[in-house]
């Protein structure tokens, strides 16, 4: 190959990877509206995004992912309130998680589900973080299109609602036997319908994997914040933890696992 060719090729990809990183920002950008708006019970799909603190409809031109929060340097055009550092993180997220899904499983379906996937996982995590919630509008979408990804991919589709399967009904057995213990439910609904999205998604050996590094980083967590107590009636946000391993599982599960094999 000439160099010539070689600076078309580095060119392509370097367009390509722009595409696939603009397309995660504008994807992050409506993260944003999901992100404030499914909590408190708003209409995500109706209702123009407008400043909080004038009250003011935001234009479209303010509304370009990124570039609008760098140009107008984090304030509302019209009032010059602050507009908080999130948006424009969340929005960087969004592009990082569609590049980190092609870089992984390359220009492939299944790069294209891993980024869909870390997106969902990202607003997931961010959500039950800061309101302890895990809304059902994420994860049933999110099971539906993995379903659909399935038809394409691996796991196939009898092997996603296996996985589905394992995902939910270990979180509920956990849940109703922390109850028959401890006299109350030990995880809410929206646990098992992430576990059961992660199922699709990773197959049932992946939900296995991720309940257990969620439950590990949700551990190293409350005992970093705890100085080395936990406490059993604590809450955590238990999927963002959850989300996290997954994150983890969907990139380096396979990595992971054959170092544990080598060493044990």
């Amino acid at each position: 190959m000439t160099l010539v060719q070689n600076g078309y090729l580095l060119l392509d990809n370097a367009l390509l990877l722009g595409m696939a990183a603009w397309l995660g920002a504008c994807v992050g950008s409506f993260s944003n509206v999901l992100i404030y708006r499914l909590p408190r019970n708003k209409d995500v799909v109706r209702g123009r995004s407008h400043c909080p603190s004038c009250e003011k409809m935001v234009a479209w031109y303010d509304n370009i992912p990124v570039l609008s929060w760098v140009l107008l340097r984090g304030q509302c055009r019209h009032c010059e309130a602050s507009i908080s550092p999130r948006y424009l993180v969340v929005e960087l997220a969004g592009a990082f998680c569609a590049l980190v899904g092609i870089w992984r499983f390359g220009w492939t379906v299944e790069g294209l589900s891993a980024s869909f996937f870390l997106i969902v996982l990202l607003d997931i995590a961010l959500i039950d973080w800061e309101h302890m919630i895990i809304p059902h509008t994420l994860t049933i979408g999110g099971a539906a299109v993995g379903l659909g990804f399935s038809f394409f991919m691996t796991p196939s589709l009898p092997a996603a609602l296996l996985g589905a399967a394992v995902g939910a009904g270990i979180i509920l057995a956990v849940s109703y036997g922390y109850k028959l213990v401890r006299g109350v439910i030990g995880m809410g609904g929206g646990d098992v319908m992430l576990m059961g999205m992660v199922g699709i998604f990773l197959g049932a050996w992946g939900a296995l994997a991720v309940l257990f590094g969620g439950a590990l980083l949700g551990t190293i967590y409350a005992l970093t914040v705890g100085r080395g107590n936990v406490e059993g009636e604590a809450k955590l946000p238990f999927g963002t933890f959850l989300a996290a391993a997954a994150a983890i599982v969907l990139l380096f599960g396979r990595q992971i696992m054959d170092l544990y094999l080598t060493q044990f």
